[in-house]
């Protein structure tokens, strides 16, 4: 690795500097109230050295060293801010994100809507999936489900080896005869690098499979198919109209208990829903906010959480599980099983740690709490987060934005870089960068 240039002196002050600010900025918010507090300094202009960092970073990584990594991070620190200029033409979602029981990290590059690809990331070594169209772990990390070809094989994390295999629903299952089905969508007909599936979510005994794509979600099993969205009375009311729509649900999404007992779904356009692990619907949740699109339980199994937003802010609220099957509550309902945990975050994925929820919103920012609502740490890391995962033994968190980054943190060490943004934060390990215009991700 070169030793450090004037460039990257500069860049990381600059960027040291900023850090500092923002972190006295928000200390001052939660000791005296944030009512009043106005805006913080502008990020500073670094756009000039953004060609000298772009090549340094390419050099250490073609020199394929943790050291080289490791030196590079050191004279120049990440701060997304100072990427910006270069975003337009490189960004992209992270669709979903994995790991693995020896430390590999799974990455689905681009959200379901962008075309995209899924590699193995395992220390420095990328390694192209070519026939993993979207993956997603179990509760417990037991299995993880891999779909492509039509085809779903749920693997088990253990050994590598596959424990069922379902055919991917086609999206036209339990539709009313007459119904327009999938086959008619020919919007993306252009595009075969797309994927519909949103979520894949396997159980831990591998006995099913919960599908989340925008034709519908489905619980997939042995004895068959079975569409838990959008519900049976809201398709017969669909054939009623002079030209029954396309089932095209937005923001969809789910999540299956720890004990796959339950499975909670919802779209932006009605209430969460709750399911046994047989498809059954057992009741309906309102949400506190107008559009739901984010689910998942808190490691425990006893409560499950529900986003709705609003623009860029949103709820969530935790609910007792013991009291499904007796709720049945509309939007924004007070209810002895629901308590509200986060009035602001517009919550794009989770993650659970111990007996905390790692919420991660549009604005870039994790937030921990509990399911009493209180906040343990809170954290910045860039754009806006649209996938999670935490790996097995909860030491490592990986965090995929918008930007076309996955950020690996250490959930042990609340010993932070200077350059990270935070109250209580985790040491940021490594950041990859999945960029359009780069040849191969970047490690930082």
């Amino acid at each position: 690795m070169s030793p450090a240039t004037a460039s990257s002196q500069q860049w990381k002050t600059a960027v040291h500097a900023y850090a500092k600010h923002l972190n006295d900025y928000i200390a001052r918010g939660d000791a005296k109230g944030w009512k009043g507090m106005g805006d913080p300094k502008d990020p500073p202009e670094l756009e000039a050295l953004l060609p000298d960092m772009m090549s340094a970073l390419r050099a250490a990584n073609a020199e394929r060293s943790d050291e080289a990594i490791t030196a590079f991070r050191e004279q120049w620190p990440p701060m997304h801010e100072a990427t910006q200029p270069l975003l337009q033409d490189n960004s992209q979602g992270i669709g979903s994100l994995a790991w693995l029981a020896n430390g590999g990290l799974m990455v689905r590059t681009g959200a379901w809507y962008e075309p995209g690809s899924a590699v193995m990331i395992h220390g420095l070594q990328v390694t192209d999936m070519p026939d993993a169209e979207m993956f997603g772990n179990s509760p417990a990390q037991l299995t993880t489900a891999v779909a492509g070809n039509g085809v779903i094989c749920i693997v088990k994390n253990d050994d590598g080896s596959i424990a069922a295999k379902f055919d991917l629903p086609t999206g036209n299952e339990d539709l009313p005869p007459g119904h327009p089905s999938a086959e008619h969508d020919d919007k993306n007909a252009d595009n075969s690098d797309k994927t519909e599936i949103q979520q894949l979510i396997p159980f831990d005994d591998a006995s099913g499979v919960v599908v989340v794509q925008s034709a519908g979600i489905f619980l997939v099993a042995a004895s068959g198919t079975k569409r838990l969205l959008p519900e049976a009375e809201d398709l017969a009311e669909n054939m009623l109209e002079k030209e029954p729509y396309l089932v095209r649900l937005d923001m969809c999404h789910a999540a299956v208990s720890p004990d796959g007992q339950w499975i909670v779904c919802g779209a932006q356009d009605g209430r969460h829903r709750v399911f046994n692990a047989r498809g059954d619907l057992v009741d309906r949740i309102g949400p506190h906010g107008e559009y739901p699109h984010h689910t998942a339980f808190f490691a425990d199994g006893r409560h499950a959480a529900m986003n709705a937003c609003h623009f860029y802010n949103g709820g969530t609220i935790a609910v007792d599980v013991s009291a499904f099957g007796g709720i049945d509550s509309e939007f924004y309902d007070e209810h002895p099983a629901v308590k509200l945990i986060d009035g602001s975050a517009r919550v794009y994925a989770s993650a659970p740690v111990g007996d905390s929820l790692v919420l991660g919103d549009a604005n870039g920012y994790l937030w921990v709490r509990n399911a009493k609502g209180e906040l343990q740490w809170k954290q910045h890391v860039g754009s806006t987060i649209c996938s999670m995962a935490v790996s097995v033994d909860e030491t490592r968190l990986a965090v995929g934005t918008y930007s076309g980054t996955v950020h690996i943190i250490d959930l042990t060490d609340s010993q932070t870089a200077p350059e990270q943004v935070g109250a209580g934060a985790r040491r940021e390990l490594r950041r990859w960068l999945f960029w359009k215009q780069e040849t191969t991700p970047l490690a930082w």
